[in-house]
């Protein structure tokens, strides 16, 4: 008996796991922030086409500190910026790395650094998601947000891209970042992943 109530007690509990996030943290009208490189900000594009900026739940704002070539360490210091100069926001997506590990920068290094904005965020009392990438060519470093997913708690969407690394009609013509399309799709599955991990009631001040 004791194994089979260990296993429902198990089960319940994985219907309430993403990550690390044991439940939904309930999030109040207001801003929430994406920190991250050229995929955030939306190289090549207008602004209006960025992900961010499509992302539609009710009650929060969207802003977009995305600074294309942007690195963990860029986004540190950027995100403690915004805070020091008396920014509020009630939620942080955090979307960095995939600069880092193109540029070989040492997998500790990128960790450490997206620990401390994690860290930076709570002395706010800010919650967080992380967002990971998938890097093509067997590159790797898709470990690296998971570490930082467990360690610090935080749900993790694992590949901000979702595989449109390899679709060539969501890319633009560098082959590198989404176009239109590709931004749209973004937009779709980071608005499931921002509601499947937080609760956002348009009614809370």
């Amino acid at each position: 008996m004791r194994w089979i109530l260990l296993l429902i007690m198990s089960a319940a509990l994985a219907v309430f796991m993403l990550s690390g996030c044991s439940r939904k943290v309930s999030i109040r009208s207001g801003t929430i922030v994406f920190l991250g490189d050229s995929i955030t900000a939306g190289y090549g594009l207008e602004p209006e086409q960025a992900y961010p900026a499509l992302i539609k739940i009710e009650g929060m704002t969207m802003l977009n500190l995305g600074v294309s070539g942007s690195k963990t360490a860029d986004g540190l210091r950027r995100l403690q910026a915004y805070f020091d100069g008396g920014g509020t926001p009630r939620l942080v997506v955090i979307a960095l790395g995939a600069n880092d590990i193109l540029q070989g920068v040492a997998p500790s290094e990128v960790e450490a650094n997206l620990k401390s904005a994690v860290l930076e965020c709570r002395s706010h009392g800010v919650p967080v998601m992380l967002c990971g990438i998938r890097i093509p060519l067997n590159i790797g470093g898709e470990e690296i947000f998971k570490n930082v997913a467990d360690a610090c708690r935080v749900p993790l969407l694992p590949d901000l891209m979702q595989g449109e690394e390899t679709q060539e009609e969501l890319l633009q013509a560098d082959g590198m970042h989404p176009n239109v399309a590709g931004q749209k799709l973004i937009a779709e599955k980071m608005q499931a992943a921002l509601l499947k991990s937080f609760s956002f009631d348009a009614r809370e001040q």
